[in-house]
C-alpha cells in the first residue's frame, strides 16, 4: 500500500518529464534546469521553506553483468531528479539536478557493480520523494529509458539519496520494443499442451528490462482467434484469455485444453505507452481439424404432391439411423414449398412457388414468396412474416442462401440497379414484405431464365457461384458460373469463370443439380451417372470437384477427383423417366465445416453424410433412414452447427450457428435418357 502511495504522489512529476523527455527526443531542449523539468506532485503547492543539499549516488551496471536487481538500464547516460513532495504535500519551484552517468563524466568512476555517479540534489526535511528519469544521451537528452521515484527521509543537516542496484527503490523501464515466443509453438489437435510463453522488454537504447520493479506502462498479453475458447494464459496472478503484465517474469505459460474444434490461435503482446511497441508469436495445431458439432438438421420433405402441404423436419444434430424428428413443421398446403435457409437468429425460411414451376414464359410468378418461420416452429404454426413480391420485383426463391454478411440472396426478377429482367437479387437483413432488393445483378450472356437455375451459394468474399441452364441467344447454356463481388449491382456482368457441362468435365445436362464449396473453397458440383437402360439403368448420385477460384475464365478441365455416393441410386424407370419430378432434386449437396458433405436422396427418403474429401466409391459416415424419420422425398437441408439458437442439438454458449444451406435444382429443362 505504501508503495501504491509512492506512486501516486509522484504520478503527476512522472508524467511531466516523460513527456518532455519525449519532446528532447525530438529536438527540444528539457534540460534547462529553471524550466518546468519535472513539475510537481500530488496536489503541488509553492517551494519548501527550507531545502537542504542530499547527496545522490547513481550506480550504472555494468552490460556484462546480467539480470540485476532494479532496473537501471546498462546503457544510461544521464539522470535528472527532482523533489516532488514532502510529507505527503506535493511541491513545485525546485530545480532539478542533472547527472550525467557516462565513465568520463565528472563525479563519475568505476566501481565494482558499474559506474558510480554522485551529484547534489535539493530535498526538504522530513519524507521526501524524488521524481528520477533515466535517459539514453548525457545532459538529459535522448530516448527516455525508465522513470519512477525514489524515498527518503532527509534530516535537518541534509541527508542522502541511492540510486542503485543495491537499494530499494521504484525505477521503472519505458518499453520501447518487445519480443514474444512460444516454447513448444504447436501441439497435436486433441493433445493437451502447455507451451512457456517468453516476454522480453527492451528500452530504447535496446537494453532488456530486467528485476522487480514495474514497467512505467504494463504490457496487454492475449490470445487472438480462438472463437472456441480453447487457449489460457496463466502466470502467478491469475489465468485468462488476456493478462496485464506488470513487470519482467518468467513465468507465464499457455494452455490448450485439446478440443478439437480449436483453430490456430496467435499470441499478441501491446503496451500503450510512449512507443506503442506491440509483438506476436503463433501457436498452430497439427492434424486435421474436424468440422464443428452438428446442432440441427432440417429436412424438407417434398412430398407426393410436388411441394403442396410438404413438411419441415428437424434432427438432433447426433441423429442417425432410423431416429425420430425433434419437431415437424406442416407448411402451406395450396403453396409449393422449394428451398429452405435458417439465419443468424434461427428464423426458419421457406421458398414457396404459386405453381409447380413458378414461372411463366421465363419469368417468376407474381405469387411466389418467401415465408419466415419464429425458432422452434412446429405442427400448423405460422409463419411470422413473408418477403412477397414489390413492385417491378418478383421473386423465384428456388434457392435461398445468406451472404457473408448475413444478407439474404435468392433468384427473381427486379428493375432494382438498371435490370431489365431476370437477375440475382441481394435483400438487407431482416427484409420482410413486399420489398425491392437492395442490389442485384445479371449476366449479359448467358442471360438467366426460369426454370433453369440448378445450385446458387456465395464464398467468403461474396463471389456468386451459379450452376443451371441459361439462354444464349435462342439456344441453351449448361454450365457453373461465377459472379464477383463487386458486380452486386451490375445488370450486365460478365461471368469471372466459368465451367461449361461437357465431356471434359464430366457435366451432363439433366443429369446436373447443386454447386457447394469447401473449406479451400474447391468447387463441388453434383450430378448423376446413368448406367443401363430402359428398366435396368441406374442412376448414381455423385460429385466432380474442380480447382478453387472465383476467377480464371472458362476452365474446361477435367475434375480434380470424382466421388459417387454410396447408398443414394435410383434404378429403373426413376432414372429415365423424365416426368419424375424428383429426379431435379437428385442429388443435393453442400458441404458443412468446410470438410463433411451433407446429401439429399428423395427417391431413398434418407439424408446422408460423407467425408468431402472423399474419391471413388465413397461409403457414407452416417444416414438418416426409416420410417421413424418421417422423411418423404427430402429436395432441401440445412444444416445448423451448435448453438443456443439450434434447439434440437446441444447447448453451448451464445454464439450464433454456422449456417449451411443446402437447397436444390428447379424443374429445369428437359433431361437425357
Amino acid at each position: 500500500m505504501m508503495q501504491s502511495a509512492r506512486r501516486m504522489q509522484a504520478a503527476i512529476s512522472i508524467t511531466a518529464l516523460v513527456a518532455i523527455a519525449l519532446i528532447s527526443a525530438c529536438g527540444g531542449s528539457p534540460n534547462t534546469p529553471n524550466g518546468s523539468f519535472i513539475g510537481s506532485g500530488g496536489n503541488p503547492g509553492g517551494p519548501p521553506t527550507r531545502l537542504v543539499e542530499v547527496k545522490v549516488t547513481v550506480t550504472v551496471p555494468s552490460r556484462t553483468r546480467g539480470v540485476k536487481p532494479n532496473y537501471v538500464s546498462p546503457n544510461t547516460e544521464s539522470l535528472a531528479i527532482q523533489l516532488a513532495s514532502v510529507n505527503g504535500k506535493g511541491v513545485s519551484g525546485v530545480n532539478p539536478t542533472i547527472l550525467d552517468t557516462v565513465p568520463k563524466a565528472r563525479d563519475c568512476k568505476a566501481g565494482p557493480n558499474g559506474i558510480v555517479c554522485t551529484a547534489t540534489a535539493q530535498g526538504s526535511p522530513g519524507r521526501d520523494v524524488f521524481s528520477a528519469v533515466a535517459y539514453s544521451g548525457t545532459a538529459a537528452t535522448g530516448a527516455v529509458l525508465s522513470s519512477g521515484t525514489v524515498e527518503a527521509t532527509i534530516g535537518s543537516g541534509g541527508g542522502s539519496v541511492g540510486i542503485s542496484n543495491r537499494l530499494s527503490l521504484t525505477l521503472e523501464g519505458v518499453i520501447a520494443s518487445l519480443k514474444l515466443g512460444l516454447s513448444p509453438k504447436n501441439a497435436k489437435r486433441g493433445i493437451r499442451t502447455t507451451a512457456t510463453v517468453t516476454l522480453d522488454a527492451y528500452d530504447a537504447s535496446g537494453a532488456e528490462i530486467v528485476g522487480p520493479s514495474d514497467y512505467f506502462e504494463p504490457v496487454a498479453l492475449a490470445v487472438q482467434g480462438d472463437a472456441n475458447h480453447a487457449f489460457r494464459l496463466h502466470d502467478t496472478r491469475g489465468s485468462g484469455e488476456s493478462l496485464t503484465i506488470t513487470k519482467p517474469t518468467g513465468d507465464i505459460t499457455l494452455t490448450y485444453d485439446g478440443n478439437k474444434q480449436a483453430s490456430p490461435i496467435t499470441l499478441g503482446a501491446s503496451v500503450s505507452g510512449p512507443s506503442g511497441s506491440s509483438a506476436s508469436a503463433g501457436f498452430d495445431l497439427l492434424g486435421k481439424q474436424p468440422p464443428p458439432p452438428i446442432g440441427t438438421i432440417y429436412a424438407l420433405n417434398y412430398g407426393s404432391s410436388s411441394g403442396e402441404g410438404a413438411t419441415v423436419t428437424e434432427y438432433d444434430g447426433k441423429a442417425k439411423g432410423n431416429a425420430a424428428p425433434e419437431r415437424t413443421l406442416s407448411l402451406d398446403k395450396k403453396l409449393y414449398a422449394v428451398s429452405i435457409a435458417v439465419d443468424s437468429n434461427g428464423d426458419l425460411y421457406v421458398g414457396y412457388f404459386d405453381s409447380g414451376n413458378g414461372a411463366s414464359f421465363g419469368k417468376p410468378d407474381s405469387g411466389n414468396e418467401i415465408a419466415i418461420y419464429a425458432p422452434g416452429a412446429s405442427g400448423n404454426d405460422q409463419p411470422t412474416a413473408t418477403l412477397t413480391a414489390a413492385k417491378n420485383t418478383t421473386i423465384y426463391p428456388i434457392f435461398i442462401t445468406f451472404d457473408p454478411s448475413g444478407r439474404l440472396v435468392t433468384y427473381g426478377a427486379t428493375t432494382v440497379d438498371g435490370n431489365t429482367g431476370n437477375a440475382v437479387m441481394t435483400y438487407a437483413t431482416g427484409t420482410t414484405g413486399p420489398v425491392a432488393p437492395e442490389f442485384a445483378f445479371a449476366f449479359s450472356s448467358p442471360a438467366l431464365y426460369y426454370p433453369g437455375p440448378t445450385g446458387l451459394t456465395t464464398d467468403s468474399s461474396n463471389n456468386f457461384y451459379l450452376n443451371g441452364t441459361f439462354k444464349s441467344g435462342f439456344g441453351s447454356a449448361y454450365g457453373m458460373y461465377v459472379a464477383a463481388a463487386a458486380d452486386i449491382g451490375n445488370p450486365a456482368a460478365n461471368p469471372a469463370r466459368t465451367i461449361p457441362w461437357d465431356s471434359t468435365t464430366k457435366l451432363d445436362a439433366g443429369f446436373t443439380s447443386d454447386v457447394a464449396l469447401n473449406k479451400s473453397a474447391e468447387i463441388f458440383i453434383a450430378n448423376d451417372v446413368k448406367t443401363g437402360s430402359g428398366s435396368s439403368a441406374t442412376c448414381q448420385a455423385a460429385t466432380n470437384v474442380y480447382s478453387a477460384g472465383a476467377g480464371g475464365g472458362v476452365t474446361d478441365d477435367p475434375p480434380l477427383r470424382i466421388a459417387t455416393l454410396d447408398g443414394i441410386q435410383t434404378k429403373g424407370t426413376d432414372c429415365t423417366n423424365t416426368f419424375s419430378p424428383l429426379l431435379f432434386y437428385f442429388p443435393e449437396i453442400q458441404i458443412y465445416g468446410g470438410s463433411v458433405l451433407f446429401a439429399a436422396d428423395p427417391f431413398n427418403n434418407a439424408v446422408a453424410e460423407y467425408a468431402a474429401d472423399a474419391q471413388g466409391s465413397a461409403k457414407p459416415l452416417l444416414r438418416i433412414a426409416g420410417s421413424a424419420t418421417q422423411l418423404d422425398a427430402p429436395v432441401a437441408l440445412v444444416i445448423t452447427s451448435v448453438s443456443g439458437l439450434a434447439k434440437a442439438g446441444p447447448v453451448n454458449g451464445a454464439r450464433a450457428p454456422e449456417l449451411i444451406h443446402l437447397t436444390h435444382q428447379p424443374l429445369h429443362e428437359g433431361r437425357s435418357t
